[in-house]
């Protein structure tokens, strides 16, 4: 109907109709008088958010999402993540920002806001700022030099709003080297492992099974499941029903510049001779003296992936010391200096590194190189033809959303897209049953559709779907044959589970009155084992699900000392006591003191802006149209 009335709002009977709804809406309070209402989404101390800067901000996170996720993006996740409700916050809090600096007669002047323009490398040819290249890239955003130039203006206010208000924090030395202190002390435990696995012999009778069954009979029932047809809006469809200029490629090609700048590379090996950052100097002279050694056997003309093989301590020893190709930045400091320093074919004297001594190969070197437009073209048409195409299918499923809009029945949007409707056979909700790509998220939406619904458009990898529900078949009572394993399974590890924290429950009551954890084991025949040193954010190596056994020995303060409860970490139980205690050396401290110090005070400053701008909401006078947002 609504597209009857667009298609021919030529005919005067048409007119006549639309004049004679346009008086009704007049005479119930609907219209003019009411219009600012409609297209306001919020207002906040009385100034308007407007629908249209609500569907720019809606449309922008949405495009960075699809930046962010790539084929990962789709409508569940777009509904996870509550982009129209981000898009009104961040729009009210522009607001307050914006209304408070006006109220701090904060001002941007055209100086600052060219020197801005001037720095942005998307409007950059060869370094400088080209105004062609300005005007086309707003173009394609949808904008105007006007329009971008007073959102550019705003958000420059808005930083300096925010800088007035950060640049209040400060941090001292004392709280960083707290702060240093708290966050890289180190602990290590000693702990006994009790594992369910180990306890045998408690498989539950029939008559347990018969049991857990009757008392349980909701939960040993079919998956409900759903039938639906869909249309796919596919990108594939539409090849070769888009084109690509050569302006586009060149726009895209300077606005990825720094893409097709490759830096120097280099392809080598090295053999590894560990030693401790922390060792001793004899330590560290030692292990000199052996890669001193290798490097005597490698300048002598033995084979060098055969001395890897022999005496690297590395992870790459046994593939002939060989790291592949990389670039400066890909290793540590030293090790860069030296292998970007030689010649192809040249072999160093040990290197010392965080890890050890090196003795590095230079097998080849590549130079820095800038790949040309020409050399670059056809990556770049085919890219942009994937994103044009990606954007066609989008809008072909969008035209068929606007006739389910529209009143049109399935059938019908299947003839207007010029699609064919396909079946699915009958699915669950985890997308068993589907035999496609994507199937859980697929079958998600479809559970959410009641009868006959139609989903909005939804993107699953490069595809767009329209989804009808078709037919929906509930639960059915499953016989007990069907469950008995699985009732056998989950009963046994239950029993399992009770016998494994009973009995580490009695060894903590021993601990206990013997205060030690090893004297426990060798009493019990137990192995007690030590952890390597963790932080309060690490995790301890070795121990699936440690966080509760990092909580608790961070509560421990004295050597030996038994923590006094049972922790269950990745469906095991543990006894812990505390092994050992590494706090930062003053030296340590020091030496982080800079980048702590500039942690800390973002944190605070941070901290301090939020609090800020929650004092301002709670002041302000908010309204939001709930009605236009859902």
């Amino acid at each position: 109907m609504l597209r009857y009335l667009r298609e021919n709002t030529g005919n005067w009977i048409i007119k006549f109709f639309l004049g004679i709804i346009v008086l009704v809406f007049v005479f119930l309070g609907v219209g003019s008088m009411n219009a600012s209402k409609v297209t306001e989404v919020a207002t906040v101390n009385d100034a308007p958010i407007t629908l249209k800067e609500f569907q720019q901000a809606h449309k922008n996170m949405v495009q960075r999402m699809r930046q962010q996720f790539g084929d990962a993006m789709n409508a569940d996740l777009l509904k996870a993540l509550n982009l129209k409700q981000q898009a009104v916050n961040s729009l009210i809090d522009q607001k307050l920002m914006e209304l408070e600096a006006d109220k701090l007669e904060v001002i941007v002047s055209d100086q600052e806001l060219q020197d801005s323009l001037l720095g942005i490398k998307a409007f950059q040819r060869d370094g400088q700022f080209d105004m062609d290249l300005y005007a086309m890239v707003l173009g394609r955003n949808g904008m105007t030099p006007e329009t971008f130039e007073a959102s550019q203006r705003q958000a420059l206010k808005e930083n300096k709003l925010r800088k007035m208000v950060m640049d209040s924090i400060t941090v001292t030395d004392a709280e960083a080297s707290t702060w240093y202190t708290f966050q890289n002390t180190k602990k290590a435990v000693n702990y006994i492992e009790i594992n369910p696995d180990t306890f045998t012999g408690l498989e539950p009778g029939a008559e347990a099974v018969k049991k857990q069954y009757q008392a349980n009979k909701d939960k040993y029932r079919s998956k409900p499941k759903r039938q639906v047809a869909y249309l796919r809006f596919s990108p594939a469809d539409y090849a070769g029903q888009v084109g690509v200029t050569d302006e586009q490629i060149l726009a895209y090609y300077e606005q990825h510049a720094d893409t097709y700048k490759i830096p120097e590379k280099v392809a080598a090996s090295h053999v590894l001779i560990r030693v401790d950052e922390n060792a001793d100097e004899a330590a560290v002279a030692a292990a000199e003296k052996e890669a001193m050694a290798v490097y005597e056997k490698a300048k002598k003309g033995e084979a060098f992936d055969a001395l890897a093989k022999e005496f690297s301590q590395g992870p790459s020893g046994p593939s002939g010391g060989a790291l592949g190709t990389f670039e400066k930045d890909a290793m540590v400091k030293p090790f860069a200096e030296a292998a970007f320093s030689m010649a192809a074919g040249e072999i160093s004297k040990p290197v010392k590194t965080r890890f050890g001594w090196h003795v590095i190969k230079v097998g080849n070197r590549f130079p820095a190189k800038v790949v040309s437009l020409a050399e670059a073209r056809a990556d770049i048409r085919k890219e942009l033809e994937k994103e044009e195409l990606n954007n066609l299918a989008y809008y072909k499923a969008g035209e068929a959303f606007d006739a389910v809009i529209d009143g049109d029945d399935f059938e019908q949007v299947a003839l207007i897209a010029k699609k064919q409707i396909q079946q699915t056979p009958a699915f669950s909700a985890d997308g068993q049953g589907l035999g496609m790509d994507n199937a859980q998220a697929f079958a998600k939406e479809a559970f959410t559709l009641s009868d006959k619904g139609i989903s909005d458009v939804m993107q699953l990898g490069d595809d767009y779907y329209l989804i009808q529900l078709k037919k929906t078949i509930d639960p059915k009572q499953l016989p007990l044959e069907a469950v008995e394993t699985d009732i056998i399974v989950s009963l046994t590890a239950a029993k399992q589970h009770e016998a494994a924290e009973k009995k580490a429950q009695e060894l903590l009551k021993k601990a206990e009155s013997q205060g030690d954890l090893s004297a426990l084991a060798k009493d019990n025949a137990l192995e007690i084992k030590t952890s390597d040193a963790f932080t309060r954010s690490q995790a301890v190596k070795g121990i699936a699900g440690s966080g509760p056994i990092t909580a608790a020995a961070f509560t421990l303060d004295k050597a030996g000392k038994v923590y006094p409860e049972v922790i269950e970490a990745g469906g095991r139980y543990y006894l812990i006591s505390l092994s050992d205690v590494q706090v930062p050396t003053d030296k340590e401290i020091q030496a982080g003191l800079k980048d702590v110090k500039a942690q800390v005070a973002s944190k605070k400053q941070q901290q301090h802006f939020y609090a800020w701008m929650t004092a301002l909401k709670e002041k302000a006078d908010i309204s939001i149209n709930t009605q236009i947002i859902n």
